[in-house]
């Protein structure tokens, strides 16, 4: 076989570019198990692996920069090179292995880049590429990047060629890459689904920057998760151990098949809402009167997972007290949570995340000699992302080299400093930041070093700033969980800041590193550091009181604008809306406890984003939240507004089955209503007191309800209220034995309900409608109906309608005679109501349990194991097996 060029055109040369690397990664798949299983075979194995690779990549023009654990990194000049050596090296060690009886899967990633060499070796954002780009990988596959394609996809000679894979985020957490699979006839075609981000249920962010350095501590992280339980990383602020945790989890993904998981805390306040962050991104609901911890620790119970609780410093025994018990629930479970003190509980091991690696004194001559150490190699990178005409030279690598030793080698501090380049000399940076640190060292002695070391610079970076950039930057700090242009404009505005100058402001401050800015989500944040000083220079400085009640005024606005946009055509992109501000949302609510006028706000706020906690099922929440607004209202209160936020607890409550509860708070909005002749309100609290009364066995009563309820709705409510009446009249009908009637209410409310747009109802009704068409035997209306809903909660997010879709399929399976595909329904559905809380009403009930009985008979033993077994599922797991079974129906 020809050692050289494999797949390469010899005809068209690749011409020469002294900036451009391209680099070969390669590795080999289960190295481990071959290890433990036959160390001796494995021995000689690996002993000819490492010389053919050797050999392979010396007569493809190549240089082995080193080894790496079982693999190799090598460097080529000609991109077509590296192609053939990749695949030179498969074709050899496939044929070594049909001779030795002992199969090497290797798999190699080769991506082209600017890389810097620094004596023997290669150092910048090109070779972690390449090394992620193996990562994705499979024994016996060769990914190449984008940028390798391009340059060698027309010199390729048949058969080699290049399959496209699409794009994939890869695990550097930067932006996606599109791959290429090298293909030819010896090579094996077919792989299992690439190791992306993807490739595992996650919710890790995508970053903007590349991750420099900490290849030592990143390697001892990995190592230590599989070993503990519980594995804190400790440091001062601006340390970078929020992605440092990122990077590990994304790493070991493969050893987490149920998911890897970010939480960040620090927009939380209150440490009673530490379980309920951790429940909204496991997707984890309330069980109605239970703490939503205990439906956490059944989430976890049989799930291998990784959890990352980031920011738990200001709220340490709620996170003690949640990992605890999670941990203790749930042996699969790890967790990597960072804070700046231990948390303190058993099973936690404590990795204190170092400082990056500095030039001494003796280190501030040549630019190789301080390129050498990583906070140089990070202050490098961020001054040239900032200016782009930006180079480490002779020159300049002293100064280099005193930034980052003054700044002790903090990340934060760095990338701060590095942000000034835009506008400043590296001498003038190193000579303002001594000046300032002399002016502080007479801080408090009690702190960290660095943490005064930290302030320091936020306060010579805050001095730098204009007054009114000043001014912007301290009234920023009002914010929980990032914000936007318009908000900020609202908020800040006022004294000598205009509206329109805030986005120039606001831009001075992005470039200043300050604030970071989210281009796709067009959102601003602060890190909780700075977030935190610019809060204390707010308290110092101006009334926060001020800056707090403009706040509370823009979000109460946005609130009660999306009130009404909730029940209208544009219902998906709101609750998507509410989604971001969430934490804003909840901030403000919390502010209405202190200012002026803050009950009757309170009470606003509450009524304004009830319709937001039910679509997201976050029902305990949702109560939580409209009790405390009522609980600071004046007694005696009897105005209607206070009346609606009743009317809202009676309906939180009702959902829960709390229905005695329920009745008491329905019965005071109902007399509040009725006092103030508001028929309409009347007309609307009747439905909810009605499900109150079916839910305590009062039938009757429930329908003389809603009996007035529909009157009322037809007279004076509007078109929403009115779909809203017929749909629970009917349902009274229906559990009456009224199916026609039942049949006709559901769609006069199905008509109104299209004709004003709104899907929520529509969904609702749907459903309504295909539990009739079960009940008359008539499957295949009832598939086209659950389709249609299905494809409407989908897009809503309503997962409290997909749960009760999973129980209309559980009667369409059992009705078909399918009674384990019943039974798997029935688990996804009662998963799902675990989660959220919700109680199903009498009704539904009614409806569900005959048909649960029969796939019940047919085969007890089978239909436990079928429950169980959907009761595993994720949501989105259940909608799509749904979603499959009706289309194949």
């Amino acid at each position: 076989m020809a050692d050289v060029p494999i797949g390469s055109d010899s005809s068209t040369p690749m011409p020469s570019n002294s900036g451009v690397v391209t680099f070969l990664f390669t590795d080999i798949e289960g190295s481990t198990q071959l290890w433990e299983r036959d160390a001796e075979r494995m021995q000689a194995a690996l002993a000819r692996h490492d010389a053919i690779a050797r050999d392979t990549v010396s007569r493809h023009h190549g240089t082995v920069v080193k080894t790496t654990g079982d693999g190799i990194h090598a460097a080529f000049d000609d991109p077509l090179d590296a192609v053939d050596a990749a695949l030179q090296l498969q074709l050899t060690l496939g044929e070594q292995a049909s001779a030795t009886g002992l199969r090497l899967a290797v798999r190699c990633g080769i991506h082209a880049g600017v890389g810097e060499r620094r004596d023997n070796d290669f150092y910048g954002r090109a070779i972690n590429r390449a090394a992620r780009v193996m990562s994705a990988a499979h024994g016996g596959q060769v990914l190449v990047s984008e940028a390798v394609a391009t340059l060698v996809t027309d010199r390729l000679v048949a058969p080699v060629a290049l399959r496209d894979l699409g794009m994939m985020r890869l695990r550097d957490l930067a932006s996606a890459e599109r791959l290429f699979q090298l293909t030819h006839p010896q090579l094996r075609a077919d792989f299992p689904a690439l190791r992306s981000l993807e490739g595992t249920p996650n919710n890790l962010p995508l970053q903007l920057t590349s991750f420099v350095g900490r290849e030592r501590e990143l390697g001892e992280v990995i190592a230590r998760i599989p070993q503990c339980r519980l594995l804190m990383l400790t440091g001062p602020g601006g340390i970078g151990k929020t992605r440092l945790s990122l990077q590990a989890g994304a790493d070991v993904m493969d050893a987490f098949p149920d998911g890897v998981y970010f939480v960040e805390l620090a927009p939380v306040s209150d440490a009673r809402m530490v379980p309920q962050a951790v429940a909204s991104v496991l997707g984890v609901k309330e069980e109605a009167g239970h703490p939503v911890v205990e439906a956490l620790t059944k989430y976890v119970n049989d799930r291998k997972l990784l959890l990352i609780l980031d920011n738990c410093e200001h709220l340490v025994q709620a996170c003690a007290d949640l990992a605890s018990a999670l941990l203790r629930a749930g042996s699969g479970l790890h967790i990597v949570a960072s804070s700046r003190e231990a948390l303190r509980i058993a099973g936690e091991t404590t990795y204190s995340v170092p400082a990056l690696s500095i030039p001494d004194a003796a280190d501030c001559g040549a630019a190789a000699a301080v390129a050498e150490f990583e906070s140089a190699r990070l202050f490098v990178e961020r001054a040239a992302a900032a200016q782009p005409a930006f180079r480490l030279t002779d020159d300049n690598s002293t100064g280099v080299a005193e930034i980052c030793r003054r700044l002790d080698g903090i990340p934060l501090a760095i990338e701060l400093a590095a942000a000034c380049a835009r506008t400043m000399t590296i001498a003038r940076i190193a000579e303002r930041l001594s000046d300032r640190f002399r002016l502080l060292s007479g801080g408090d002695r009690t702190a960290l070093p660095r943490q005064q070391t930290l302030r320091a610079l936020i306060d010579w970076s805050y001095d730098l700033l204009s007054e009114p950039e000043r001014t912007l930057f301290r009234r920023l700090a009002v914010f929980a969980g990032g914000f936007t242009l318009d908000a900020v404009e609202a908020v800040a505005m006022g004294d000598e800041i205009d509206a329109n100058v805030v986005l120039d402001l606001l831009g001075r401050l992005v470039e200043k590193a300050l604030v970071a800015f989210d281009a796709d989500k067009e959102r601003y944040g602060l890190l909780e550091t700075v977030r935190q000083y610019a809060l204390d220079r707010l308290k110092e400085q101006e009334d926060e009181s001020h800056a707090r009640a403009r706040h509370l005024a823009f979000y109460l606005d946005f609130a009660e604008k999306a009130r009404v946009a909730l029940v209208g055509a544009h219902q998906a992109q709101w609750f998507a809306r509410l989604d971001a501000e969430r934490e804003n949302i909840l901030s403000a609510l919390s502010w209405c406890r202190d200012c002026e006028g803050g009950s009757a706000l309170g009470l606003r706020l509450a009524d304004a984003v009830k319709y937001y906690w039910v679509n997201r099922g976050l029902l305990e929440l949702g109560l939580r939240v409209v009790l405390d607004a009522l609980v600071r209202t004046e007694g005696g209160d009897t105005s209607v507004l206070r009346g609606r936020v009743l009317l809202a607890a009676g309906q939180f409550m009702s959902w829960l089955g709390r229905y005695g509860e329920a009745q008491r708070e329905l019965e005071q909005s109902l007399a509040i209503a009725r006092a103030a002749d508001d028929l309409e309100m009347v007309a609307v609290v009747l439905q909810p007191l009605a499900l109150a009364a079916l839910g305590q066995g009062d039938r009757e009563m429930a329908r003389a309800h809603l009996e007035e309820a529909l009157y009322l709705a037809r007279q004076y409510a509007d078109k929403r209220d009115l779909a809203a009446a017929l749909n629970q009249a009917a349902q009274v009908d229906r559990i009456d034995g009224k199916t026609a009637i039942a049949g006709e209410r559901y769609a006069e409310a199905l008509a109104i309900a299209r004709e004003i747009g709104d899907l929520a109802i529509v969904a609702v009704t749907l459903l309504n409608l295909a539990m009739l068409a079960v009940v008359d035997a008539a499957p295949e209306r009832a598939t086209l109906l659950l389709l249609e809903a299905l494809v409407i909660t989908e897009q809503m997010g309503d997962r409290l309608a997909g749960q009760s879709a999973l129980d209309v399929c559980t009667g369409l399976a059992a009705m078909r005679g399918q009674f384990p595909m019943a039974a798997r329904f029935h688990g996804m559905a009662e998963m799902q109501l675990q989660r959220s809380g919700m109680q199903r009403d009498p009704v539904d009930m009614d409806f569900l349990e005959p048909w649960v009985e029969d796939a019940r008979r047919g085969d007890p033993k089978a239909f436990e194991a079928a429950v169980e077994a959907g009761r595993t599922l994720r949501y989105a797991d259940c909608i799509a097996e749904a979603t499959q079974w009706l289309s194949a129906s």
